[in-house]
């Protein structure tokens, strides 16, 4: 807090204050806040700490007064110790710098809040204005050089900031970029968690025109409007998507930062992008705070940044000011497209549930979709012409039975399919109806023309969305064409690098192409972004399978069960088996298995399938065929190109089967 001490306690300035940083804490912790300081001092910065432990008196209280009216930088140490404090010196310290702040031109760099331990933004009891600015994680009071070099340079902007009432919005009138906006220093580590994947191998150094869009955060008083932080996000990426020069990675990949500990160089760098946004929502009945903040990756300063109080009656005009002051803010050097406007307003309520049915969507499980699917219905009974919550609704019909074995193909699909056929009567220009309807003409209707022609339309109305891409590529490889859907699966990776879904569905095609070690590698690959994604483990199988590797093929297998809650017995059984007759004794143990499960009603018609036809059991691998077509089992659609199904290609009964299925 102070920089000395005089004889009897009271803090004496070092100067004047106007290079000086107040490091303000909770006396517990004293010696983490010593270790930033003596950093800070090392490299030369003026930093004013109170090591006193005779607070107090008139004259104290005026001197901490006055550095803190001087200083600047105010840096609060946010910890679980400042959390538990409900009273302390340093809330005063606190108070008084937030209310000069409010004196102060908004580019000016003022608040710079670090955090010392695992306390997250949204737990933390801090004053609402410390929400508005960039936090910094600083773990134990290691501080590292690029923490120590951007305070230097905050201190430096401190001296030349232009006058109040100059535009908050952080690009110069030249249109070059303008001194760092308010409390400008970026989070170095602001999400907790695993490790940031590298960028792709081979990645290009990251265009200027490109940008990542963060998970909001949630800083609601009860943290319940996760939906509705996650669903803004959604929205601005989709808006900035549109503009046709910009490079914006899916919202997959961006949210796979959620809650990790990564500094934004190494979000940047894993996403190949130049700029970041990111922001927080506080939500309260029906008002709203949104604050916005645009990164400069490499350099860590702000472009611009906003603080919006809305009513959510003007939520999507709030989204629509945001997406175009990103674009504005990047500088018309580097974009001359603006986002489109919206096509259609939208009732607010019905948004608020149409975001709560996308939120339960995007966690993928059986009983989340059915969440999913009474949001959507709610969202549709308010405004009958919301076309994106029909298109919600078709997408959870769709995947049900993908996901849950209980769910029939032949019950879901129709609903699907009706769902989507109102969503494109209402808008013909959503590209996400046209790839869901793709999806349905394909898996369900094997239609394969008709759903060719849906997923390019999709494409065509948005060139950057990874998902029609992605299913595209895959009908492409299932009809054979296996040089062009590889080049749209990679495609859609690179849209969505770090999506463990595109990533998988690349590794899938790539095994159906039978380029197995390519297959395996890419797979592999996918496990480092989530080691408990099972279907992963039983690709690994099936490539391991094809190319003969059979340990590795039970290894991976085994790996699988285990992730979805196989009893441990079957699991040594089917190691045992393995052990005891090699490949085709671990094949009929688990044909045993699945015949049992088949008796319980469980739908496993295509594996049975498969299993019997490695076995070379033609008749029974045909009779679970017939029940796979009969359930219309989505992994029908890769019977032209399976190997798991060769021993069957010279049988009559297979040509037919292709030619039912529209891929003779």
């Amino acid at each position: 807090m102070t920089d000395e001490s005089g004889p009897k306690g009271d803090p004496v300035s070092a100067s004047d204050g106007h290079r000086a940083v107040f490091l303000s804490y909770a006396s517990e912790d004293a010696e983490v806040a010593a270790r930033i300081c003596n950093t800070l001092r090392n490299a030369g910065i003026e930093v004013w700490f109170d090591q006193n432990e005779l607070r107090g008196g008139a004259a104290w209280d005026a001197a901490i007064r006055r550095q803190i009216k001087t200083c600047a930088l105010f840096m609060p140490v946010i910890s679980r110790n400042s959390r538990a404090r409900v009273e302390g010196y340093f809330r005063l310290e606190w108070k008084l710098a937030v209310d000069r702040s409010h004196l102060m031109a908004a580019e000016k760099p003022f608040l710079l809040p670090v955090v010392i331990d695992g306390t997250s933004e949204g737990e933390a009891r801090v004053p609402d204005k410390f929400h508005e600015v960039q936090w910094t994680w600083l773990r134990g009071g290691e501080t590292p050089v690029t923490f120590v070099e951007r305070v230097s340079h905050l201190l430096t902007l401190g001296e030349d900031v232009r006058p109040a009432g100059a535009t908050s919005v952080g690009i110069a009138r030249h249109g070059g970029p303008a001194p760092a906006t308010a409390e400008a220093a970026h989070r170095p580590g602001s999400r907790t968690g695993g490790a940031t994947p590298s960028a792709a191998p081979g990645s290009d150094a990251a265009s200027e025109k490109s940008i990542a869009v963060l998970p909001f955060l949630d800083l609601s008083q009860h943290k319940d409007q996760e939906y509705f932080s996650d669903g803004l996000t959604e929205e601005l990426i989709g808006l900035l998507t549109r503009v046709p020069e910009l490079r914006v990675p899916a919202r997959t990949s961006c949210f796979y930062f959620k809650g990790k500990q990564s500094t934004i160089p190494e979000i940047a760098q894993a996403l190949n992008v130049a700029h970041v946004l990111e922001g927080s929502v506080r939500k309260a009945g029906n008002t709203v705070r949104i604050s916005v903040q645009l990164v400069r990756a490499d350099t860590g300063f702000h472009l611009w940044s906003q603080t919006y109080d809305r009513t959510l009656v003007d939520i999507f005009k709030v989204q629509d000011e945001i997406a175009a002051q990103v674009v504005q803010s990047l500088s018309a050097t580097l974009l001359s497209a603006t986002p489109p406007g919206r096509t259609a307003a939208l009732d607010s309520d019905a948004y608020q549930l149409y975001l709560r049915g996308h939120f339960h969507w995007n966690r993928r499980s059986p009983e989340e979709f059915r969440k999913a699917i009474r949001f959507f219905e709610q969202a549709i009974a308010l405004d009958p012409s919301y076309a994106l919550a029909f298109t919600g609704l078709a997408d959870c019909y769709s995947l049900l039975p993908i996901y849950d074995r209980a769910s029939k193909a032949t019950e879901t699909m129709p609903q699907a399919k009706t769902a989507i056929l109102k969503a494109l009567a209402i808008d013909d220009t959503l590209p996400q109806a046209h790839a869901s309807l793709g999806l349905i003409l394909g898996i369900f209707d094997f239609d394969w023309t008709g759903a060719e022609r849906q997923y390019q339309r999709a494409i065509e109305l948005s060139p950057n969305s990874p998902v029609p891409h992605q299913w595209y590529g895959e009908l492409l490889v299932n009809t054979g064409r296996f040089d062009e859907g590889l080049a749209e699966g990679r495609q859609a990776l690179e849209l969505d690098p770090l999506s463990q879904v595109a990533n998988l569905a690349l590794g899938i095609q790539l095994n159906s192409a039978r380029r197995y070690d390519e297959a395996i590698e890419q797979l592999q690959k996918t496990l480092t972004l989530g080691r408990n994604f099972a279907d992963t483990h039983y690709f690994l199988f099936e490539a391991h399978a094809n190319k003969g590797m059979y340990p590795e093929a039970v290894a991976a297998y085994v790996r699988q069960k285990q992730l979805d809650g196989e009893p441990a017995s079957e699991v040594i059984a089917f190691q045992d088996a393995c052990a005891g007759d090699s490949w085709p004794g671990f094949l009929r143990a688990r044909v045993r298995s699945l015949e049992a499960e088949a008796r319980a009603g469980q739908a496993v018609a295509d594996e049975l399938a498969s299993l019997y036809a490695r076995l070379g059991e033609l008749d029974r691998a045909f009779a679970w065929l017939e029940k796979s077509y009969a359930d219309r089992s989505a992994r029908l659609t890769h019977l032209k190109i399976d190997a798991r199904y060769d021993n069957l290609r010279d049988d009559p009964r297979f040509a037919d089967l292709l030619r039912r299925v529209g891929l003779a």
